[in-house]
């Protein structure tokens, strides 16, 4: 049976269980969070987990946070700064979900929780520009997913967006969302923005005992499940990077929902796996090449203006079955369907100046033509609303 009508029954289930839940008060200064559910690892991340702490240490006992989490005790460290922490889907769960004034959210929850409209919802979504198309937007749409879509703009508040383009095609098409956009950026972005990022790549570094002189490279594909292989072999990327003289090491990193036993894999003993580390920002921040496919993290990787690939052996079908916003081939980033043609383009940029200089002035054009709302103070606007929506 088909995923999205399946979620759409939940849903009208969930309305009928919580009706009693709705004659409860909501608590003013109650603000919940909730990273992408999927994964633990997923939790405490991306946009609510770097606005959650931009709050926590400008705001002290300001407000009544919540964290829902999929393993309360493996976020147990919240409990010492005064969060409470409930479980998704339990019944407490619910209760802070209708009892709370603003809900923090980067996608979970708003096509199908039914909030209450006393309620002030913010969607700081999980994805940067404007690239590969969301579920209602792609060919394989049916009338599950567009009222899935319809549910879930109804039931924004706030939506953050990246740029013009998001804004235009995803937020406002795709989504059919008419309420308020903001047009700061998104705050899991805010210190790449603003180049502060030196904790973050030595968190990496200890977290995986790679030496302050070693070079990392991260490959990072998006889900799905190709027909056409799609093999990455970090053993001879290694190999080759290295006779330039560096140490290399080869990060691997997953997406949350894909099946390593698919036609996508990395081969090669000297991997490492990073599925299990909390925050993708930071490994970002930590590799000096990325690889990936048709990931939005491209967007959040072009602000710090590295190299980055795209390995696309299947780009046909994924063209076909998904589809993108902005046409690949309008993407400043290198794209190539084989290892050798990858190490090729490394050299290319990396250990050559002319060619390594037009590459960043096309990734800030880029920038540019997607209207970029990326501004380093995403963190601060949507703490403001949040402030004034509680003393409101």
């Amino acid at each position: 049976m088909d995923k999205a009508f399946l979620k759409v029954v939940f849903s009208e289930l969930v309305r009928i269980v919580t009706a009693p839940l709705r004659l409860m008060p909501i608590k003013g200064n109650r603000v919940l969070f909730t990273g992408l559910t999927g994964g633990n690892v997923y939790d405490y991340s991306c946009n609510p987990k770097y606005l959650y702490e931009y709050m926590r240490d400008n705001y002290p006992d300001r407000f009544d946070y919540v964290w829902a989490v999929g393993d309360i005790d493996r976020f147990s460290f919240l409990k010492d700064e005064g969060v409470r922490l409930v479980k998704h889907f339990s019944p407490r769960s619910f209760h802070y979900l209708l009892t709370s004034k603003v809900i923090i959210t980067n996608g979970s929850y708003a096509p199908w929780f039914p909030f209450r409209k006393k309620q002030y919802v913010i969607n700081t979504w999980h994805g940067g520009g404007a690239y590969k198309k969301v579920e209602n937007g792609r060919p394989g749409a049916n009338w599950a997913t567009r009222r899935r879509a319809e549910f879930c703009a109804n039931n924004i508040d706030l939506f953050l967006a990246s740029c013009k383009v998001q804004e235009d095609q995803m937020i406002r098409t795709t989504y059919q969302y008419k309420g308020e956009v903001l047009r700061a950026g998104t705050p899991r972005n805010d210190k790449l923005v603003n180049g502060d990022i030196e904790d973050m790549v030595h968190r990496v570094r200890d977290y995986y005992n790679i030496p302050n002189d070693g070079r990392i490279v991260l490959y990072a594909p998006t889900y799905r499940e190709p027909s056409t292989p799609v093999i990455m072999d970090s053993e001879y990327v290694l190999e080759q990077l290295s006779e330039k003289g560096d140490k290399w090491y080869f990060l691997s990193r997953y997406h949350r929902y894909q099946l390593q036993d698919t036609n996508l894999m990395v081969t090669g003993d000297k991997v490492i796996q990073v599925e299990d580390y909390p925050d993708m920002q930071e490994l970002l921040c930590a590799a000096d090449i990325l690889i990936t496919d048709y990931s939005s993290c491209v967007w959040d990787y072009a602000f710090l203006k590295r190299p980055c690939f795209l390995f696309v052996p299947d780009i046909e079908e994924y063209v076909a079955k998904t589809g993108f916003y902005v046409g690949i081939d309008e993407w400043p980033f290198p794209k190539v369907r084989n290892v050798e043609g990858l190490i090729e383009l490394i050299n290319n940029i990396m250990y050559n100046d002319s060619y390594m200089k037009s590459y960043e002035e096309a990734v800030e054009e880029h920038l540019k033509r997607l209207g970029s709302y990326e501004s380093g103070k995403a963190r601060q606007f949507v703490s403001d609303i949040i402030l004034k929506r509680v003393e409101g």
